[in-house]
């Protein structure tokens, strides 16, 4: 059970094709498992159109999650914004179902783009997110120091009208990362590695974070829960993120519902949805 709140899952890729055959069914899986909000993610121009459309499908239905997108340019792509007119993304991300910027930012894993092209792309994205006063969506993959250091050139000392700066994308990072984030006011992303018997570092960091900065999401189609390694994850498989939580913070699943529901809405400048799920 998900609680009274229900739970809201911050991170989504439900426009990926491993979707196509049963999409509906899988919003229907969500709503069903206490899920009342989906923010899903484009996380390249190519894609914008498509979660804008997908929000805007589901939100026109009497029943199932409320979804809403944010709009951004991940680093593998980096390569693709040389000359590109990022007056495309202030314009798609004017959209009122659009809550954020996002993902953006840096990896120096798996990336095709060089460091030099994510870097461009990353203040470029940033610029955007100042422009409309939207919170960002981060995806840091071991590239904290970089990271940490445009956010602080972009974030210390800034008055925000409405607080949160955004949030890390399924937070991977040490205590000196974490610190530093949240002292630019950014929420802490939590999805299914938290759950794998190797996280146990990630999960003694997290013990660490204030409860009222976490929110959770499940990424998916990647990262499933452990009880799910090898198959698509899903939305409804939040709850097992929840249930894991509760255990760390010796919270019940209802109050972790709660908070992170509350932190999202906060986060994102949500208003509690009025319908059923």
């Amino acid at each position: 059970m998900s609680g009274p709140d229900g739970l809201i899952d911050t991170h989504a890729h439900l426009c990926d094709p491993r979707f196509d055959p049963d999409r509906e069914a899988v919003l229907a899986r969500a709503g069903a498992g206490g899920i009342v909000t989906i923010v899903e993610i484009a996380d390249r121009p190519a894609g914008w159109e498509a979660s804008r459309s997908l929000a805007l499908s589901a939100n026109g239905k009497e029943t199932g999650p409320r979804m809403l997108w944010s709009c951004g340019f991940h680093p593998h792509y980096a390569q693709e914004a040389a000359g590109f007119d990022f007056t495309s993304m202030v314009g798609a991300a004017r959209d009122p179902d659009c809550v954020a910027v996002g993902e953006i930012g840096l990896d120096t894993v798996k990336s095709r783009s060089s460091r030099d092209d994510q870097i461009r792309l990353f203040r470029e994205a940033l610029e955007v997110a100042g422009e409309l006063d939207k919170p960002v969506v981060i995806h840091c993959r071991e590239a904290q120091a970089d990271t940490l250091r445009i956010l602080r050139s972009f974030f210390g000392g800034l008055s925000r009208r409405d607080g949160a700066a955004g949030v890390i994308h399924c937070f991977s990072g040490d205590i000196h990362f974490a610190e530093g984030c949240l002292d630019l006011g950014f929420y802490i992303g939590v999805d299914g590695p938290v759950t794998y018997p190797s996280s146990g570092p990630l999960r003694e960091v997290l013990r660490q974070v204030p409860l009222d900065r976490i929110v959770l999401e499940t990424d998916c189609p990647y990262l499933p829960p452990q009880a799910m390694r090898g198959q698509r994850n899903e939305p409804a498989a939040l709850g097992d993120i929840s249930r894991k939580l509760a255990g760390l913070f010796d919270r019940s699943p209802d109050e972790i519902a709660r908070i992170t529901s509350e932190n999202a809405r906060t986060l994102f400048r949500l208003r509690r949805p009025r319908r059923d799920p």
